[in-house]
């Protein structure tokens, strides 16, 4: 006999065994070229998706055509997919898109200012008193080199090296962008 431990296990691994089982199922209806596959991806995905994309544009138009894009790549590079974890890929390629997306502006420009260190308590305790639909309003406004730089080092943890690789950009440029972005947010935030 089962205890109930023991019981919530197996449906615990039923459960997961369920889910692999889907994306599996999922994968192989992309590569066959499915519209119902697609349609599936599109909807499973699109929450988890859309937010990354937020962070990195100016707009939800922005970021509807950055979600759109990556989708896009995703099918059609499904044949690439090595069975690794699949929302991590998708992720990866969502935030490239993105990063692509911003490179339609200027990463290489910078201006030789002296970059400023803000107060990190005064400017922690601003970030904290936000929501998060208000942070992200205030980040949204950030120019687009600043803000794909400000997301790629407080979101995505980033270093500067890994940074102005991903850009093509000098790790000191990462810096100044990232210098910039906190200057404005916390001006915005406080003039908020």
């Amino acid at each position: 006999m089962l205890n109930a431990g023991s019981q919530h296990m197996n449906v615990d691994r039923k459960h997961k065994l369920s889910v692999v089982q889907e994306e599996i199922d999922l994968v192989q209806g992309l590569r066959l070229g499915n519209r119902k596959a697609q349609e599936v991806f599109y909807k499973s995905y699109f929450g988890k998706m859309f937010p990354i994309a937020l962070r990195f544009s100016s707009s939800k138009e922005n970021a509807q055509e950055i979600i759109n894009t990556a989708f896009l790549k995703v099918i059609d590079s499904i044949e690439k997919y090595k069975n690794q974890n699949f929302g991590g890929w998708v992720r990866t390629i969502v935030q490239r898109t993105a990063i692509d997306y911003g490179r339609k502006y200027s990463y290489k420009t910078s201006k030789n200012v002296e970059i400023l260190d803000i107060d990190e308590k005064t400017y922690n305790q601003a970030l904290s008193s936000l929501r998060m639909e208000e942070l992200l309003g205030h980040i949204q406004r950030l120019p687009d080199a600043q803000r794909t730089v400000f997301n790629l080092f407080v979101f995505e943890q980033l270093s500067h090296v890994e940074i102005a690789k991903k850009l093509g950009i000098p790790k000191g440029t990462s810096k100044w962008h990232l210098s910039k972005a906190r200057k404005l947010l916390s001006q915005t935030i406080q003039q908020y």
